[in-house]
């Protein structure tokens, strides 16, 4: 009997075990550091796109040109999806600039980012310049 308690009281592998435990605790930690990484980088390439082509629209007014533009900046990414962008138009040449899109989960498989996807919409405001 005492043979039993001796090998309980020893320490030896508890590391190893108390690492292994920890271990699922630290990729989850890992997935959502990645998940706030990929959101912000998102976020400032939609402010970005939704900034060229209000500039775009500021010089020329030209409203196929500045979808293009602002489509093309967002590009073709697994994290997010241009959904669309519109130009309302007001008194004195201001105009108010909108792009949405789509950002998906970096952590689930791609069937299912549709599903699980967040909507984005940033707007700017800005005037006509003549």
């Amino acid at each position: 009997m005492s043979i039993i308690k001796k090998k309980l009281q020893e320490e030896k592998g508890s590391m190893t075990l108390e690492f292994l435990m920890v271990m699922p605790y630290y990729l989850f930690f890992f997935l959502l550091l990645w998940q706030a990484v990929a959101s912000g980088l998102t976020m400032m390439k939609a402010q970005s796109a939704v900034n060229e082509a209000a500039k775009y629209y500021a010089v020329t007014e030209e409203y196929s040109e500045a979808y293009s533009i602002a489509s093309d900046a967002i590009g073709v990414s697994d994290t997010m999806t241009f959904q669309g962008f519109d130009i309302n138009t007001g008194y004195n040449g201001e105009f108010e600039a909108i792009i949405q899109l789509r950002h998906g989960l970096v952590f689930i498989p791609k069937e299912w980012r549709n599903k699980a996807s967040i909507n984005l919409t940033h707007k700017v405001n800005s005037r006509v310049i003549k």
